[in-house]
């Protein structure tokens, strides 16, 4: 049996290995003890999980005072030696879980063969630190020291690749991953950038970790906030306590700072939610304002309270964000919404919220079109047209040469008349229900010999968006080629007279889009 095999066998006997649904099969070390605290915040937001019940309609206060109670008085193991064993395997636990993330992102996003490190050393190190039962010995010592370098050095190097990756990447990968990732996953993630030197990288990266992590998704591309304020700022400073995070702001030295803080946080909270339009946020520039302010905290972002804050404003400026443009909506033509706005928001408000909100996706939510099949699929199944069928049209039937003959001329006159009536009025209803609904039937586009046409199975174009359909070589192509070729649609577009290009997979879900202002690669 290897050393990884004993090392197996020992976690199993403690209880403390599970499979991990990151789509990998290769197994992960969580802790399960419920000594331990971030234990208890995993088993209460299992809970609130599995009975689909977030708390705090009021994100200030909680709903459920009992949830706590859940958890008192928490102690520590009696045995310091179990403490050691338990705090050496979290870390080894929690840095299998940010390779598998990172390796997955390389591989799904970033079309890259991922760069996995060797942790055979690792493993070999906790091995023998788990396997040393005198404390003061020398041998405890050294075996503690060879698992402290062999960490470090699967840390820094986990580091080095995830500075190839963007925020975007982070949050689109949170967002899509399926299965969904475990608390245990996000905890590891958000422990990974909490203890990693800071950058405004970093500090976004760890913003949507920690969203994501303490909110959920609802109807409407909105979310809810799974605990309080107060619970929220005490459950993090739990976190930073377990993943012994340097604390660089002191409640006592930074009180005036991290309350002022706090209250610039309330103050964006109630200027977004106080908004009345869209075009209020856009005229007082209020996104670029949030993260301007969100960048101006730097490290001190991190104070448990100002985090929490943090966290509650994505989720409410998101939200508000969502009943803005639903509002736009209800009032005019969505294609009239689209034109006015166009894609030139969408980073700044994914960044600003700490989740990805596509207006296009907003809009198209009220049609509800069906995600065609994955062959064989033309672009009216994408764009079905929506007609109007009259009862004359549905009902008519054929009318056999007896019959005709055997009617009155008069009668059959008649018939005739309404026939054409009919008809008239067929074309009319159609005509004015596009008008009311405000679909626009995009005319189709001829690609003739263009180079394009290589990956596009069909075109059309409707106001001043170039509509395509990318063929199954969309997929196999690198980032940088995708974002190549989504220019040159935009030039052949602008040749067209189309000023924005909105490309699509066969099940129709955006994968790209481009304007004169902006161009971005999303993953379906």
């Amino acid at each position: 049996m290897n050393v990884f095999e004993d090392l197996i066998d020992d976690l199993k006997a403690d209880n403390l290995l599970e499979a991990n649904g990151i789509g990998t099969k290769a197994p992960v070390i969580v802790k399960a003890d419920k000594d331990l605290e971030t234990a208890a915040i995993l088993k209460e937001l299992a809970a609130l999980e599995e009975r689909g019940d977030p708390v705090t309609p009021d994100p200030a206060q909680s709903s459920n005072p009992d949830l706590n109670a859940a958890f008192p008085n928490i102690q520590m193991p009696d045995d310091k030696r179990d403490l050691f064993r338990k705090r050496a395997m979290e870390d080894v636990s929690s840095l299998q879980m940010v390779e598998h993330v990172i390796s997955s992102i390389e591989r799904e996003h970033m079309k890259i063969v991922p760069a996995a490190y060797d942790d055979l050393e690792v493993k070999k190190a906790l091995h023998k630190f788990l396997q040393v039962s005198d404390l003061e010995s020398p041998e405890h010592a050294e075996s503690e020291y060879l698992l402290l370098q062999e960490t470090e050095c699967w840390n820094s190097a986990i580091a080095e690749r995830d500075d190839r990756i963007s925020v975007a990447n982070i949050r689109r990968f949170c967002e899509r991953s399926r299965p969904a990732l475990s608390s245990q996953a996000l905890m590891a993630l958000a422990r990974f950038y909490r203890n990693s030197p800071f950058s405004v990288e970093v500090r976004g990266k760890f913003d949507v970790v920690m969203t994501r992590l303490f909110s959920h998704d609802i109807e409407e591309e909105k979310r809810r906030l799974i605990f309080g304020r107060e619970e929220m700022s005490g459950h993090i400073q739990i976190l930073y306590a377990n993943w012994s995070s340097i604390q660089i702001y002191s409640s006592e030295e930074n009180a005036e700072e991290m309350t002022l803080a706090v209250s610039q946080f309330e103050d964006l909270v109630i200027e977004a939610e106080s908004a009345n339009s869209f075009d209020e946020l856009l005229k007082v520039d209020f996104f670029e304002k949030l993260r301007r302010f969100k960048e101006s905290t730097a490290e001190l972002f991190y104070v448990p309270e100002v985090c929490g804050l943090g966290i509650e404003c994505n989720v409410r400026v998101g939200n508000k964000y969502v009943e803005l443009i639903q509002s736009e909506k209800a009032k005019t033509k969505t294609a009239t919404v689209e034109q006015k706005y166009g894609y030139s928001y969408d980073q700044i408000i994914s960044d600003a919220a700490s989740k990805t909100l596509l207006l296009v996706n907003l809009l198209r939510a009220k049609h509800n079109v069906a995600e065609p099949e994955e062959s064989g699929t033309s672009f009216d199944e994408v764009f079905p047209d929506k007609k109007v069928v009259s009862a004359e049209r549905a009902t008519n039937k054929k009318i056999s040469r007896l019959e005709i003959f055997g009617v009155n001329k008069w009668f059959m006159a008649t018939a005739f008349l309404l026939i054409a009536i009919s008809v008239g009025i067929y074309f009319w209803a159609e005509n004015a229900s596009g008008a009311q609904d405000g679909t626009v039937v995009a005319a189709e586009i001829d690609l003739g010999t263009s180079e394009i046409k290589e990956h596009l199975l069909a075109a059309r174009g409707s106001d001043e968006t170039f509509y395509g359909i990318v063929k199954p070589t969309w997929d196999a192509m690198s980032e940088d080629k995708q974002k190549a070729f989504l220019q040159d649609v935009l030039n052949y577009g602008r040749g067209k007279g189309y000023k924005r290009v909105n490309l699509l997979s066969s099940r129709g879900r955006t994968v790209g889009f481009g304007s004169e202002e902006k161009s971005e690669i999303l993953k379906p």
